[in-house]
């Protein structure tokens, strides 16, 4: 198959943070003093941001504003990235495998720009990725295919040979909808694999599994 140009998410995708995300909340709160219920979890591994705060400020009374609890996040995100994350398994063979190819990629992930960018400095990573696309930066969620469209502007490329990677069903039904070629990633965050499986034209547990594909 042919591939010019490739739109990867961040978290679950090329990087395995899904678990950071995961007791993301607790972590936070225990940090500001607050001992947190094990609910709290959920919420910010499958609500935006912006709602799984404001279910926090609701359930335990912080007085912080969301901007502030924001800046708070992500700079705890940052911490954690550099200390418990991960590129996620054989992904870097296969950059590389496409950088020589002269396949142009970025980023297009919600989490904010400097702990993605911290992340993939420290193993190296940035200089796969053209541009890092974010929520902040675009305006909008992957719910609508804009951040992705923005990508593709920015790649220059055919969106017929444009790949997008995703192990989040809804943004890879996103990116489909929307006419791009999915590849979905496997992560056990994903309630839903058989759903994605079906929804994405390639479906991988390893990127390994793509050598001979393109």
């Amino acid at each position: 198959m042919k591939i010019t140009g490739a739109i990867f998410d961040f978290d679950g995708t090329v990087f395995d943070s899904m678990d950071i995300w995961a007791d993301m909340g607790s972590v936070y709160l225990k940090r500001i003093g607050i001992e947190a219920s094990a609910e709290i979890a959920p919420a910010f591994l499958n609500l935006s941001l912006n709602k799984a705060i404001q279910t926090a400020k609701e359930m335990y009374g912080v007085e912080k504003s969301t901007e502030s609890i924001i800046s708070d996040v992500f700079e705890l995100l940052t911490e954690r990235y550099l200390r418990e994350g991960s590129p996620k398994n054989d992904v870097i063979p296969f950059l590389e495998r496409l950088r020589k190819k002269g396949v142009k990629m970025c980023i297009a992930t919600a989490t904010n720009e400097e702990p993605v960018a911290a992340a993939l400095e420290k193993y190296d990573m940035l200089k796969y990725f053209g541009r890092i696309f974010t929520t902040a930066n675009v305006g909008e969620g992957k719910t609508s295919p804009k951040m992705f469209r923005q990508a593709l502007e920015f790649l220059g490329t055919e969106k017929s040979s444009t790949w997008v990677f995703e192990d989040s069903l809804y943004s890879a039904k996103t990116a489909k909808d929307d006419g791009f070629n999915v590849v979905g990633v496997y992560d056990k965050s994903e309630l839903n694999p058989r759903e994605m499986r079906d929804t994405a034209d390639i479906y991988i547990k390893m990127f390994g599994e793509l050598d001979n594909v393109f």
